[in-house]
């Protein structure tokens, strides 16, 4: 697709409304996450989605899929490993008194290892809003990380925890990974999102071969499927 043919940028009101997206994953998928939300804001009724104070256009957000207590627990402990295996190397060329050194270093890595669990479990909700021209996952507090839909630098579909998903790598290396299920369960969100994917592709954002036939983008001259 060339780039006379993309659609416009829609304006912070949302209009002109993007085309609709094509479908990736296909029906929601109840037994993984349970929708709460997926619905439409009145334009202007919550502001400061993103960094330029666009209003909220759409939403959604589920429970988190089940068993996602076990989920957590291993991301907390996969998040210290690295840590863990560092000092356990340097205390054992270092230390004075290696037993000694051991305990303390597992009360301390024990202690940051609960703390990043609790601070994960305390969030029982998946949620993404969007405004005209980004996407942003937040926590219940409202705080997360934000992605403007038209400077994306890389597109990929992976299979994550929450199941097929869309990664998307902002212009400061931002990241965010997004579960297909959650994106189409509100179609108009999935739209604002799709537009953008499209307007960063022509832009030259970078997208391997296999996601540009997940998500129905034309390839590339030198690009070919393995």
């Amino acid at each position: 697709m060339s780039a006379p043919e993309l659609p416009p940028v829609p304006a912070p009101s949302g209009q002109p409304r993007p085309p609709t997206a094509p479908r990736v994953e296909g029906s929601w998928d109840a037994g993984r996450h349970r929708l709460t939300i997926a619905h439409r804001q009145t334009p202007g009724t919550l502001t400061g989605l993103t960094q330029h104070g666009d209003p909220l256009l759409e939403s959604a957000a589920a429970h988190r899929p089940p068993g996602g207590l076990r989920t957590t627990a291993l991301m907390a402990v996969y998040g210290v490993l690295p840590v863990t295996v560092v000092m356990t190397i340097t205390l054992w060329f270092t230390a004075y008194d290696r037993a000694e050194a051991y305990l303390i270093m597992v009360a301390v890595v024990g202690a940051f290892a609960l703390l990043s669990f609790l601070s994960e479990v305390k969030d029982t909700t998946v949620v993404l809003r969007a405004g005209a021209r980004a996407i942003a996952e937040v926590d219940s507090d409202g705080d997360g990380t934000e992605l403007p839909l038209y400077e994306l630098r890389a597109i990929s579909v992976r299979n994550s925890l929450r199941g097929p998903a869309l990664r998307l790598v902002g212009p400061n290396k931002q990241r965010l990974t997004l579960p297909f299920g959650l994106l189409e369960a509100n179609q108009q969100l999935w739209d604002l999102v799709y537009n953008g994917i499209r307007h960063s592709e022509a832009a030259g954002a970078e997208i391997d071969a296999d996601t540009r036939q997940v998500l129905g983008l034309p390839l590339r001259a030198p690009e070919t499927n393995p």
